[in-house]
């Protein structure tokens, strides 16, 4: 028996292309949301990672500002006792143009700097006093009558001070000193005096930090054609001139000190003014 084959009816060729249609929808639905969602993904990585970049870059931008402390410290005690070697090894490790590299550089070449001035005496630390630099006239001991002025290196910072010692047959008991430079006078109170005996003579010194009044005396004297001072005792008082080589170590001293960075910006103008108008 031969069998023929029946055309649909127009129902289910209907029915079929319905179902055909709704096929191809939801075929459609599922491409366009899985490359949708994909591409929302890569989208939300990308910004991901180029936040974490910028995060990361600011840290280590501010962290490169901050030189390690110990790194630092390690370098000024090689340099202070001598071993440039360690401290030039240390900055060829770290990377130039950053903050560390940049204080590393300036802290040897301050202390080489400090070691090629000439006219400085450099006196090592002790566990009585701290590293100080003074000018070669300055006497090693308190046998002599001198003023001048020194700074001490106390961690990395540099204190400026100011010292007149007086050496006489007899001890004076000094209360104060005045202090001329041409037209300019100075009354300094001396507080905290110190003094010994020395080949049967008697030394007292004063010994001090820098401050205005001070400041300003300085650089009257260093300028004077002539300057004095006199020691002003319980019931005596001595006056001698200040030497031209006393006055080259404050000079020499003072330039150090500012061009290794020391700064005199506690320095009170009102305080000159008032000890200029005194006469």
């Amino acid at each position: 028996m031969k069998l023929t084959k029946q055309p649909l009816d127009e129902e289910t060729r209907y029915t079929a292309l319905i179902i055909v249609i709704i096929l191809i929808i939801l075929v459609a639905f599922f491409l366009f949301d899985h490359f949708v969602n994909k591409s929302s993904d890569s989208l939300v990585q990308s910004k991901q990672e180029k936040t974490i970049i910028v995060k990361e870059a600011d840290v280590n931008e501010v962290l490169s500002k901050i030189p390690p402390k110990s790194v630092v410290d390690s370098v000024r005690k090689a340099i202070g006792q001598g071993n440039y070697s360690t401290a030039y090894m240390q900055l060829s490790k770290t990377p130039k143009g950053s903050a560390e590299y940049e204080e590393l550089n300036k802290l040897i070449a301050a202390e080489q700097q400090k070691k090629q001035r000439p006219g400085i005496r450099k006196e090592a630390e002790t566990p009585q006093n701290p590293l100080r630099y003074l000018d070669e006239s300055t006497p090693r001991n308190r046998e002599a009558d001198w003023v001048y002025v020194y700074f001490s290196d106390i961690a990395g910072a540099l204190w400026p001070r100011f010292c007149i010692q007086s050496f006489a047959s007899a001890p004076l008991n000094i209360t104060g000193f005045r202090i001329k430079a041409d037209k300019k006078t100075f009354d300094i109170q001396a507080s905290g005096m110190k003094s010994e005996e020395a080949q049967g003579k008697a030394a007292e010194w004063y010994d001090t930090a820098i401050d205005s009044q001070l400041y300003y005396a300085i650089q009257a004297m260093m300028k004077a054609r002539k300057a004095s001072v006199a020691y002003i005792g319980a019931k005596k008082t001595r006056e001698r001139d200040i030497t031209e080589e006393e006055k080259k170590g404050m000079r020499t001293i003072m330039e150090a000190y500012t061009a290794l960075g020391g700064s005199f910006a506690f320095v009170n103008p009102e305080a000159g003014n008032k000890a200029i108008n005194k006469h």
